[in-house]
């Protein structure tokens, strides 16, 4: 009878520990390494004209040459490893966020993309799926370009410029994008000039595994001289050695170039916003 009773009372005990090891267990698969943890969402209100004057402010054009650093698809190395390396030196990057792809293995949780909105990063929408596909119905066309905004706007994130999956662009997607956002980014290699002359056809640097260091440089030097606006658009930030990876070494001598150029850093909505004034 004794026994009885204690194992009725052991039971609830062991159960208790399991669900709360398998808890822990799946908060570390979403969020990364325990120091990575902060289980303290940022609480925001989603209004969203203050979200937008937040990441307005605090910039006006020169007349000289402006970096902005992007960062597609919303890797799980890009918040570990690279945004503490922007962040200990006060620098805003954007965000380009595929839906689906959130919460899956090496990819952010939505809780990291709040956060990087929460500390003055910009998001962008980069469909749901990803997919470079270029030919939709009208029903798919919907769920990729509008679906992806509501699903941000559903995560209290503000979004309202848009960068195409693998670059690819059609007359539809064109239309879409053009319904729905206010400027598209392209995987197009080249600079823009300032004032944005085309809000629809924004060229970017989609750096990779073959990038080097002198590359970045004359990118730099080049953004410098004609006064242009360079985006450097980054994937994985790790040592994989895959094909859009730039490895951490690498990436903080990016951004050690960058700030010694003394060019501008600045938001895509930074940017296309004063091109408008």
């Amino acid at each position: 009878m004794r026994l009885t009773l204690i194992s009725w009372l052991i039971i609830p005990v062991v159960l208790t520990s399991f669900v709360f090891s398998y808890f822990v267990k799946g908060i570390r698969e979403t969020f990364g390494s325990d120091e990575n943890i902060d289980l303290v969402s940022p609480k925001v209100e989603f209004d969203k004209t203050v979200i937008r004057e937040k990441l307005v402010s605090g910039f006006e054009w020169n007349g000289e040459g402006v970096v902005t650093l992007m960062f597609d698809d919303a890797w799980l190395s890009q918040y570990e490893v690279a945004y503490p390396i922007l962040n200990s030196r006060n620098i805003k990057a954007s965000l380009a966020v595929p839906t689906d792809s959130i919460g899956e293995k090496n990819y952010m949780g939505w809780w990291h993309v709040e956060k990087l909105q929460y500390d003055g990063w910009e998001i962008t929408s980069h469909t749901r799926s990803h997919t470079c596909e270029g030919e939709f119905d009208s029903y798919r066309l919907a769920s990729e370009y509008l679906g992806s905004k509501i699903d941000l706007e559903g995560h209290k994130l503000y979004v309202e410029n848009f960068v195409a999956p693998c670059g690819v662009i059609t007359p539809e997607t064109l239309e879409a994008v053009k319904k729905y956002y206010l400027s598209l980014r392209t995987s197009e290699n080249g600079q823009n000039p300032i004032p944005v002359k085309n809000p629809y056809n924004i060229k970017t640097e989609v750096l990779n595994n073959l990038t080097t260091l002198d590359a970045v440089k004359k990118m730099i030097s080049k953004a410098k001289t004609e006064r242009a606006w360079l985006i450097l658009a980054f994937h994985q930030i790790d040592s994989s050695g895959t094909k859009y990876a730039v490895t951490p070494e690498l990436f903080t001598q990016i951004v050690d170039e960058v700030e010694k150029s003394g060019l501008q850093i600045a938001l895509p909505i930074q940017v296309l916003t004063s091109s408008l004034h």
